[in-house]
């Protein structure tokens, strides 16, 4: 199963672009719809660079993400993977559907997910509503459906404790809830996972920081997530991008911004974060001097 804190950057791998450019390229590509065959021209990117990611997956980058789907113009299908043969006999019907329909004006990731749903693929739709929140961030009111619709969702799915892929999840759907200023379930999603218990069964780490069994270093990995984003809930912090959970250049630039209007909170005074502000102001000064 792909893990919920590295689906993202796994994309970079799968579409053969890791060590990409530090810019996105963008180029034409020509493709044809699977159902009716209409031609259509989709811009992709040759080349694209990540540096982390916030709390809900989302990833920093040289280039759109979530990454934009082919959408093909006249009936509408969203082709966000190869279909079956029997998928495309059942496509026709459900792209002509009023309920599909009713889903015109929301993001492709959302629709993708309606779609996978309603063919039972074998793609988690979850994961596409979860980007669809992503999609829409210049629209609050539609991004907290999606993730509404997230979290609940995920709540209703069958545990799996100690499971890597499936603590990930609850962490995203805590996070979710987080951002949406319902900081008691968060706490209460949090609470259930046991996080102090399972870090401490975790074995020492390796000496030489190699050589870690996989599936102990993905444990050790979503532990320090949902540790760090207890901290953010705890401290009642609704943001997209918490201080302490994004980049540390990210965080750098935003603790100066708040620096400069005389607003910086305590969590800047944190060492990755102030090395990277000193970092900035020299770069930001370096090029006022410049200007000038």
């Amino acid at each position: 199963m792909k893990s919920w804190l590295i689906a993202a950057a796994a994309t970079v791998v799968a579409a053969g672009l890791a060590g990409a450019a530090q810019a996105g390229t963008p180029y034409p590509i020509k493709m044809k719809c699977a159902v009716g065959g209409e031609s259509f021209t989709h811009t992709g990117t040759a080349s694209y660079s990540t540096w982390g990611q916030r709390p809900d997956g989302k990833p920093y980058g040289s280039w759109e993400f979530p990454m934009p789907l082919p959408v093909c113009p006249g009936n509408g299908l969203v082709m966000y993977r190869d279909f079956t043969k029997p998928e495309l006999k059942q496509l026709p019907a459900l792209l002509a559907s009023e309920a599909y329909k009713a889903l015109a004006d929301d993001a492709s990731y959302y629709r993708a997910a309606w779609l996978e749903r309603s063919l039972k693929g074998e793609a988690d739709p979850l994961w596409l509503v979860l980007q669809a929140s992503w999609q829409v961030d210049d629209d609050p009111i539609r991004k907290a459906r999606y993730q509404r619709e997230f979290a609940q969702a995920v709540e209703a799915e069958p545990a799996r404790p100690g499971d890597a892929g499936w603590m990930g999840k609850q962490g995203r759907a805590a996070n979710a809830r987080r951002e949406l200023g319902q900081f008691d379930a968060a706490k209460a999603d949090l609470a259930r996972l046991e996080i102090d218990k399972l870090v401490a069964a975790l074995p020492a780490p390796p000496s030489d920081g190699v050589g870690e069994p996989e599936d102990v270093a993905a444990r050790r990995g979503v532990l320090g997530y949902l540790g760090r984003l207890r901290d953010v809930v705890n401290r009642g912090d609704a943001s997209s991008e918490p201080i302490d959970m994004v980049p540390p250049m990210v965080a750098a630039n935003q603790c100066l911004d708040l620096e400069a209007k005389g607003q910086a909170p305590e969590i800047c005074k944190i060492e990755r974060v102030a090395k990277s502000m000193e970092m900035v102001r020299k770069a930001r000064a370096e090029r006022a001097g410049a200007g000038s």
